[in-house]
């Protein structure tokens, strides 16, 4: 189930994106072995500022900003958090 709601322009200069992801419990099988997988939840978001006198965009948000750890099949690594800072010149906002 993914939610979400975003804004290019919130205000004259803001802009916002906000998603939430659940994902339920389930049944993972493959040869390597056999686990019940619990549900999860994932809050991803991101604000980003437009600079129109430097024709830029700054972009700061995550993936898991709550930084619940979860597993997506059995065997495989635990996932946390990713956050980023990104910056796009000339990006065509008018």
């Amino acid at each position: 189930f993914n939610l979400g709601i975003g804004y290019r322009q919130l205000t004259k200069k803001i802009g916002l994106n906000v998603n939430w992801r659940w994902q339920g419990g389930f049944l993972w099988q493959s040869t390597f072995g056999t686990a019940r997988m619990p549900s999860y939840s994932i809050l991803d978001a991101h604000v980003s500022l437009h600079l129109a006198n430097m024709r830029s965009r700054i972009k700061i948000g995550g993936s898991n900003i709550l930084n619940q750890y979860y597993t997506t099949s059995f065997g495989s690594a635990q996932i946390g958090a990713l956050y980023y800072i990104t910056w796009t010149y000339n990006d065509g906002f008018n």
